[in-house]
């Protein structure tokens, strides 16, 4: 299958990536559950990929499925909001299963159609989202991205949370009659919104918490989009360095700069030259500069100031204590929007829960709020001080005098005063 096959149209904080390299040992763990559940039904489990965002969740996700497709699975995107939902589970297993059969034959003539198994819905829709899987045949993998959402249904209660967890628990323990597994990516809090609905332990090596790439697939990456995108002249290497010592690694800064340095090359000749370089680095910083903005997107100005304030009171890889940041927001607004604007910061991505602690994930955007929003704390509204007159010096009481009994400056200083 040819790179251009399998690229995005548009670079994107979601979604698969134009150019994947690394996750080997992530992919050869999945492939070995994909075994697993193929050859025992009652194997099926759940694979839980958590990160902060532009941390390649979407495109490690995208793998899975790809790789699920090509061992013969079905492959179902749904919606968090929609699993449970049986209309559109029922329809979602069948559109993707034809879309990635079409995908994948188109790709390959090397694959053969006869290798897949019937994963079609056989009874039509059914009353509830477990009987449309119990309804099918064949193996079944479920992508659900945004997977935090499910939070929704595992803070509820009555029929929608105990749908959710009678659906996620089958799924997990193989009780669904077929090969069936349960692929989730989603930020901070998603295993714990699992663990609320009756999925508490993975099995071994089905729980990713993924982090920036190393540095070797870093380079891999920016070197495809210099010279595949960029049709690049010349030696690459220096222009890999220097987007490095600005992505570290991340997947999503990886986009924005690489991006940014294809575009430009293409439009200017393709040759390297070191002003073109470092033109290319500021068209990067700006696209990197939206990424931050659309994560602090819904947060006002006052409410970032407190945010800028708390992460300056904490070394870049310190954890975030949450009634610090609390007492901070404060300051701007009621208690119950403090809550609100931290909640909303960890949905973003602004903060990150790992191993109970709350983090600033990336610390470029941890610099960036800083640098930005951090202002001061405002002095406390004191009464001026009482001014007295020197000693040994009479008070200048002369009628009209403006300064109100204050001894006026010599020539000298007012010249500093001015």
């Amino acid at each position: 299958m040819s790179d251009s096959d399998r690229r995005s149209p548009n670079i994107e904080d979601r979604g698969e990536a134009k150019y994947f390299h690394g996750r080997k040992g992530i992919l050869a763990d999945f492939k070995e559950r994909l075994e697993f559940a193929e050859q025992d039904p009652k194997k099926g489990t759940t694979f839980l990929i958590q990160a902060a965002p532009g941390a390649g969740k979407s495109a490690l996700l995208h793998e899975c499925a790809r790789l699920a497709a090509i061992e013969g699975f079905a492959v179902a995107e749904v919606d968090p909001h929609k699993l449970l939902d049986p209309e559109v589970l029922h329809e979602s297993i069948d559109t993707s299963w034809m879309r990635w059969r079409r995908w994948l034959t188109q790709g390959s003539a090397s694959i053969d159609v006869g290798v897949f198994k019937a994963g079609v819905v056989v009874g039509g829709a059914a009353k509830t989202p477990l009987g449309v899987i119990e309804e099918g045949k064949g193996g079944l993998v479920l992508l659900l991205d945004e997977a935090q959402l499910m939070n929704d249904l595992a803070v509820g209660t009555g029929i929608p949370f105990i749908g959710a967890k009678a659906l996620l628990t089958a799924i997990h323990n193989g009780r669904t009659g077929r090969p069936v597994m349960l692929v989730a990516a989603g930020l901070s809090a998603t295993k714990r919104a699992f663990k609320d609905l009756g999925v508490s332990r993975f099995k071994a090596n089905c729980y990713v918490e993924l982090g920036p790439l190393k540095p070797e697939a870093e380079r891999d990456v920016i070197k495809d989009w210099l010279l595949k995108e960029g049709r690049a002249k010349g030696d690459p290497a220096p222009w890999i360095d220097a987007i490095m010592q600005k992505t570290h690694g991340w997947p999503q800064h990886l986009a924005a700069y690489a991006e940014s340095a294809a575009i430009h090359l293409r439009a200017t000749g393709r040759e390297m030259t070191p002003a073109k370089l470092k033109t290319a680095l500021e068209l990067g910083e700006i696209q990197r500069t939206k990424f931050y903005e659309s994560r602090a997107d819904g947060i006002v100005k006052k409410e970032r100031q407190c945010l800028a304030r708390a992460m300056a009171n904490v070394e870049a890889d310190g954890t975030i204590d949450k009634d610090m940041v609390i007492t901070t927001l404060r300051e701007v607004c009621s208690a119950e929007k403090a809550e609100e604007v931290f909640a909303l910061a960890l949905s973003n991505g602004v903060f990150d829960l790992q191993r109970d602690s709350y983090v600033v994930p990336i610390p470029s955007m941890r610099r960036w709020f800083i640098a930005n929003y951090y202002i001061e704390r405002d002095p406390p509204n004191l009464p001026p001080p009482k001014l007295s007159p020197p000693p040994d010096r009479p008070l200048d009481t002369t009628p009209g005098d403006s300064t109100l009994g204050l001894v006026p400056l010599p020539d000298a200083d007012r010249d500093l005063e001015r």
